[in-house]
């Protein structure tokens, strides 16, 4: 496939600066109807409307493009999180509300983070290295920023020191059965969010907090 270039420098740095993220898009689209396994950078490729080789100037890999595609989706909710940490000046119970309820909007309720995890879940067995950058450069970042929050509750006397700080995956791990309950479910056994979000709220706060709400 050969690329149409449009004569106009000021295009040609747009479209330039559009790209990777059109590929991206592609992406998701064709491992999303595919599977990781079967999917090549070829047909991405061309959905993009690219050649394979324009991939590898932004992408090292397939495994690679994969991984940037989650972290298209993850980033910025990831971002937001660390600086409500940052600029937070109030309790901590009030710093875990924000951050959850954050949390369950824009991500819980995202349905292509979702789909990547269903895909990632399909294709671990089989590609272990994925699910373990997966690990590395998503969902460790997570759990490192949910244990500095919890840190931070230690240290100001408002959190019981426990074992949460070694296994923080325990305060997240509802946000994984609504995951679950969404992918096996969905529309037949509706979850009531709002709902299911003041439970697990509450659960973590009466279980990590000094004084019980």
């Amino acid at each position: 496939m050969t690329e149409v270039l449009d004569p106009r420098p000021e295009t040609r740095r747009r479209r330039k600066a559009e790209r990777p993220h059109e590929i991206l898009d592609a992406a998701f689209h064709e491992f999303s109807r595919n599977g990781y396994a079967t999917t090549t950078l070829e047909r991405i490729a061309e959905r993009a409307g690219v050649t394979k080789g324009t991939i590898y100037v932004y992408f090292a890999s397939k495994e690679h493009l994969f991984i940037s595609m989650v972290q298209e989706f993850t980033k910025p909710a990831q971002d937001t999180v660390q600086e409500m940490f940052e600029t937070h000046d109030g309790s901590t119970a009030d710093l875990l509300r924000a951050q959850f309820s954050f949390i369950y909007q824009h991500l819980v309720e995202d349905r292509r983070r979702r789909e990547v995890l269903r895909m990632l879940i399909a294709e671990a067995s089989r590609f272990p290295e994925l699910a373990d950058r997966y690990h590395q450069e998503i969902l460790r970042p997570c759990l490192d920023m949910l244990r500095q929050a919890i840190q931070r509750g230690v240290d100001r006397g408002e959190i019981r020191a426990s074992a949460i700080l070694q296994s923080p995956q325990v305060v997240i791990a509802p946000i994984a059965l609504v995951d679950l309950w969404l992918m096996l479910f969905d529309a037949r056994q509706p979850l009531d969010l709002k709902a299911y979000f003041d439970a697990h709220l509450e659960l973590v706060l009466n279980g990590l907090l000094a004084k019980r709400l």
